[in-house]
């Protein structure tokens, strides 16, 4: 399974996420990766430093796609501007309106 305009593919399925009680919001693309960090969190009574590894894989992932919508955004704006400065270059305003007599 695919997200339409990311890099990354879903590894986690729709069952495993339900299984795996994963909330709604958290069910993109790194959702593979807060499956056993959950797992581990609840194995060692949620310890900050016990599961330094899965959460700083997880949290990794999680910044990437974050860098990716800046990105795809930052793409979509400059392409904004682009269109946005040749429609105004196409159309001049002229200095002395036209009267309806004239």
């Amino acid at each position: 399974m695919e997200v339409e305009g990311s890099s990354k593919k879903m590894i986690a399925t729709q069952a495993e996420m339900v299984e795996n009680k994963v909330p709604i919001p958290y069910r993109d693309q790194c959702a593979h990766l807060l499956i056993p960090l959950n797992k581990c969190r609840q194995a060692e009574f949620y310890l900050p430093w016990k599961c330094e590894i899965e959460r700083h894989s997880y949290e990794k992932c999680e910044y990437e796609l974050v860098m990716e919508r800046m990105l795809q955004m930052q793409k979509i704006r400059e392409e904004e501007a682009k269109l946005k400065q040749a429609g105004k270059q196409g159309v001049s305003v002229p200095l002395i309106p036209k009267t309806a007599n004239a």
